[in-house]
């Protein structure tokens, strides 16, 4: 029977107190060791560092789950933000797999945490998963701190055509540039993290109005929902957050106090400007609550730029088809049948200037006057062919076999 140990690079917060993160569902490295268990029969491994000295080990839904120590520099020695070096990391995971025969996969190949790893495992196949990072993008004159972080991405960069295994990406950017201009040896093929099509399911008509008045809102009221989270930051721009004042002003205008809007993901200063608008805004949801919000939605949106077209079509679109959501975003281009993007909603070009934004907000004023003539079910299924678990697993199963 395969083993994998799944290995996340960064500290993993929790919401709730005396819990770890994986104990909410939390962190990409469990929930893909979690499918692997549940849909391949793999005994599997989940690990990454925490935010202090502490070693945590437990079994949370059939993954053995592992949090070991790791140092966080000081300011004055953080050349890419806030970072937490374990050097542990490496340590457990090179145990695991020479003495017990693992497979590593590898979360976010362009982290120090995950170099370190990788460096004492060069002798092995592995996995690895990208998670939206962008290549290198040059020395910038007259910024030296910038400077040394592309020289240390650069070096790193060039470590990778030495990896033996499989790279997974989120796009099709990313795949062209592993293959031909850093030419890896490894074989790459676009494969993204995925959504639970188990637990997440369309709600019915009686039960989005129940959704809808939870939210304090009318059930003739317009509900349209947004995701603006970066990782590591209170406030990016990487997803169309700067834009949102000017969606909701021109929605306003054309529907009046029938629509209402959520968005979440936004640094705090930022949600209460939103708010004081009239937008219902949140800083950080738990899962289950903006599932929730996702399922009484009529339509998502993401007017992403694009310096985002590293992050794939994103997890909150596949959340949102798994529950029949039509979605308007540039990041539909993604989805691999083309042909059939109109059934979900509306790919847009990168929302990247003035008359991008104008068609933005005209196409997803088009999709909230013809929402009701998007289906549900065929969003889900559509969804379910390329971002379930159950692929997820036959992806890997089938990227194994040829290791």
């Amino acid at each position: 029977m395969p083993r994998v140990i799944s290995v996340l690079h960064h500290p993993e917060a929790s919401l709730e107190p005396g819990r770890i993160a994986e104990e909410e569902n939390n962190g990409w490295h469990f929930r893909s060791a979690k499918a692997l268990v549940k849909y391949s029969g793999y005994i599997t491994v989940a690990v990454r560092p925490g935010s202090s000295s502490e070693w945590i080990s437990k079994s949370i839904d059939g993954v053995l789950t592992i949090v070991v120590p790791s140092i966080d520099l000081p300011p004055s020695k953080k050349f890419r933000g806030r970072i937490a070096i374990s050097p542990v990391l490496a340590r457990v995971v090179r145990d695991f797999v020479e003495r017990l025969d693992f497979i590593p996969y590898v979360h976010e190949y362009r982290a120090l945490n995950s170099e370190l790893v990788a460096r004492a495992l060069i002798d092995h196949p592995m996995f690895f998963q990208h998670h939206g990072s962008r290549p290198p993008g040059g020395l910038r004159l007259g910024n030296p701190i910038g400077s040394v972080k592309e020289l240390n991405r650069l070096r790193r960069e060039a470590f990778l055509r030495k990896v033996r295994g499989v790279f997974f990406v989120l796009t099709r950017y990313e795949e062209y540039y592993l293959r031909n201009i850093l030419g890896v040896d490894a074989e790459v093929r676009i494969r993204t993290m995925c959504v639970d099509f188990d637990e997440i399911k369309p709600l019915s008509p009686v039960e989005k109005l129940v959704a809808k008045r939870s939210l304090g809102l009318r059930g003739d009221e317009i509900l349209i929902t947004t995701y603006m989270g970066v990782f590591g930051e209170e406030f990016s721009s990487l997803k169309g957050a700067h834009y949102i004042p000017r969606i909701w002003r021109a929605l306003r205008n054309k529907f009046g106090d029938r629509i209402r809007m959520v968005v979440t993901g936004v640094g705090e200063p930022y949600a209460t400007v939103l708010r004081r608008t009239g937008i219902i805004a949140y800083k950080r949801l738990p899962h289950r609550d903006f599932i929730k919000v996702v399922g009484a939605s009529d339509i998502y949106f993401l007017p992403a730029t694009s310096g985002y077209r590293y992050g794939g079509i994103s997890v909150a679109v596949m959340e949102a088809m798994a529950l029949g959501i039509p979605i308007i975003s540039p990041t539909l281009m993604e989805f691999p049948e083309r042909e059939r993007i109109r059934d979900i909603g509306i790919a847009t070009k990168w929302v990247d200037d003035e008359f991008s934004l104008s068609r933005f907000i005209d196409d997803l004023v088009y999709l909230i006057e013809n929402k009701d003539s998007y289906r549900p079910w065929v969003i889900r299924e559509l969804g379910m062919k390329y971002y379930s678990w159950q692929v997820f697993a036959r992806d890997f199963r089938e990227a194994l076999s040829k290791l």
